[in-house]
């Protein structure tokens, strides 16, 4: 799962970078924003992940269960999949795209997405973990051959293809073998846990993204292209620590309910996702003209300054990360903190947003309350719990 992770971060570097080279700034700054409105779709629904390999990982992927999983999360995704195709216009406005279709194809995105999750859950649940690393390699090879073949011809719509089909080749090879013959009882979840979950991971992505869509709205062409740009570079830092804490996250679950190891529990997780995210982003402040050179090209030159800046936001949000999952393995609401961050960077970035470098000060500001917040409640919570034991 790790290594297939670390190539899906590594051709979306490509990705990006061969993009980068082939459009304007000002179409790739667009390119951006909707690819980040896709992972933000997305995001909420890893919730589906957790929640269908816990249904199979006691009743198992027999008879209709697999079946009965899939349809019950179609349902409500092609509803939340209307909803959004309703709102394209607005989100086109909001975002400054050339064309409709362009936001309309979050719609299918979300769908697709959604039911791809369900369906790597549920494969996770029975064990079957090089089958989901496999999704995701089938996926990122067909997104970047397709999306450099038509980001020629078709400009930004010919990315966002790409990305779309990517994801759809990778949902069918999950659906396959999840989709048996014959009935049986699905185990029923938990609408509160999805929902929490939901909620936290949905914050989490709004507090170390919401600065980008900032950026797309208030900055001119070129420089949105070189936020999104940077912002790129400092947010793949964060995508191997994203898949330790998914590991991290059930350790701290058990840690917590048998009240055991609570301390090194917590701080072998702080390690383990922290240390990986600082480097990559001491790596890209030490050296930023480097990486961005051969990333980009001569497309960005000037951005030294707002890449060492993003990188090191990035790293850093890694703690958070590891802190509010922590939270929510106590259930506390701590968990939420978060959306306070996101929050403070669209007021802050509303009152000042004059170039790239301010909103980015925006973002740190905000990283720097949610950290020092998060630290306070979880070191206490963690620190008080295991002492009595």
């Amino acid at each position: 799962m790790m290594l297939a992770i670390a190539v899906q971060s590594v051709g979306n570097l490509v990705f990006h970078a061969v993009l980068g080279r082939s459009l304007e700034p000002a179409d790739y700054g667009a390119l951006g924003s909707v690819l980040a409105a896709m992972t933000l779709v997305a995001v909420p629904l890893t919730a589906l992940q957790t929640s269908a390999a816990r249904t199979v990982a006691t009743s198992g992927l027999s008879g209709g269960t697999g079946r009965g999983v899939l349809v019950g999360s179609a349902r409500t995704l092609l509803l939340l999949g209307a909803l959004t195709l309703a709102l394209a216009g607005p989100i086109a406005g909001f975002l400054h795209l050339g064309s409709w279709w362009d936001a309309a194809l979050l719609a299918p995105t979300l769908v697709i997405a959604g039911l791809l999750a369900t369906a790597r859950g549920l494969l996770l649940g029975v064990g079957r973990s090089a089958l989901v690393a496999s999704t995701y390699l089938v996926s990122t090879a067909v997104r970047l051959g397709l999306g450099i073949a038509l980001a020629v011809p078709l400009g930004v719509t010919g990315a966002l293809l790409a990305t779309v089909v990517g994801e759809l080749t990778a949902l069918v090879m999950a659906v396959r073998p999840v989709w048996p013959a014959g009935s049986g009882h699905t185990q029923s979840r938990s609408p509160g846990d999805l929902a929490r979950t939901t909620l936290v991971v949905t914050g989490l992505f709004a507090f170390t993204t919401v600065d980008l869509f900032l950026a797309r709205h208030f900055l001119a062409g070129y420089e949105s292209g070189a936020y999104v740009a940077s912002a790129t570079i400092g947010k793949t830092i964060l995508a191997l620590p994203a898949a330790v804490v998914s590991v991290a996250y059930p350790r701290m679950v058990g840690a917590w309910s048998s009240r055991t190891g609570l301390a090194g529990t917590l701080r072998s997780a702080l390690l383990v996702v922290a240390v990986p995210a600082m480097l990559g982003s001491l790596v890209v402040v030490a050296l930023p003209q480097l990486v961005l050179g051969a990333l980009y090209g001569e497309s960005f030159t000037g951005s030294e300054d707002l890449v060492r800046a993003l990188a090191a936001i990035a790293g850093t949000s890694a703690l958070v990360s590891v802190l509010a999952h922590a939270a929510m393995a106590r259930g506390s609401r701590a968990a939420l903190l978060p959306w306070v961050g996101a929050g403070v960077q669209v007021i802050a970035c509303m009152a000042w947003h004059s170039s790239a470098l301010v909103i980015a000060a925006a973002s740190a500001t905000s990283l720097l309350l949610v950290l020092g917040c998060l630290a306070a409640t979880e070191g206490r919570a963690w620190r008080s719990a295991a002492g009595p034991s």
